[in-house]
């Protein structure tokens, strides 16, 4: 199955949570100024990555989103196939585990859904040991989500199927497709050990799965790496 890239996202920065200024107007769901209490607030002297997007909250280090080294891009697939639409992206969400908002992921009528963080060229990542993230949904395409690592180089005594990417199950994690937020986290050693090098990592976060019908909906929130 073929894919390309559809846009890019810049990164969603520092929000002002003191009033309401600044809020998108395009953002459904009752008005609440004030985000949640995370899952794991952020503490300050705590090592906390962003890696530019899913994610409000206080960090130590943020690999900003510029669109030119770094980027966001939502994944089309089967670009060849005449009469299929392109019917689905994303929005922002109220429905959140921390910050102003999560993001709102539809699915298209292409047979693939998914989504990622890109980098042009490598960052090393090898001193951040978990991820975390949270997801929500109750719809079919989402029962099973795939969540991807890339890097430039494979380690070689562990020769995985595709020589750059690595993946792990959500629900291996604890996520259910139940409707209710599941917040996971994620050793980058189960990455590390199918051959992923932290050294060279090209891709911090790529997620994605089948269509099972347009128009399906997941929520995202709450993703960034620690050095737990």
């Amino acid at each position: 199955m073929a894919f390309s890239l559809l846009g890019g996202c810049a990164d969603v920065g520092d929000p002002d949570y003191s009033s309401q200024v600044g809020l998108r107007e395009t953002i459904q769901g009752p008005f609440d100024p004030f985000p949640p209490v995370a899952p794991d607030p952020y503490q300050p002297g705590e090592e906390r990555l962003s890696v530019g997007y899913f994610y409000e909250g206080g960090r130590s280090e943020t690999v900003v989103i510029n669109t030119v080294t770094t980027n966001y891009f939502i994944f089309v697939t089967d670009l060849n196939r005449p009469g299929r639409t392109l019917t689905g992206g994303q929005d922002p969400s109220r429905d959140r585990l921390e910050g102003l908002e999560s993001i709102r992921f539809t699915t298209s009528e292409q047979g693939f859904w998914g989504s990622g963080i890109l980098w042009g060229e490598a960052i090393d990542l090898s001193g951040w040991t978990t991820m975390y993230v949270g997801f929500k949904s109750s719809d079919a395409s989402f029962a099973s989500i795939e969540i991807t690592l890339q890097s430039a180089t494979t380690i070689p005594s562990v020769p995985p199927p595709d020589p750059n990417s690595f993946s792990v199950l959500a629900r291996d994690y604890g996520y259910a497709n139940d409707g209710e937020w599941h917040f996971l986290e994620i050793p980058l050693q189960d990455f590390i050990d199918d051959g992923w090098d932290p050294r060279n990592a090209r891709s911090p976060f790529i997620m994605g799965g089948r269509t099972r019908q347009a128009g399906d909906r997941l929520l995202i929130d709450n993703l960034y790496f620690t050095k737990d």
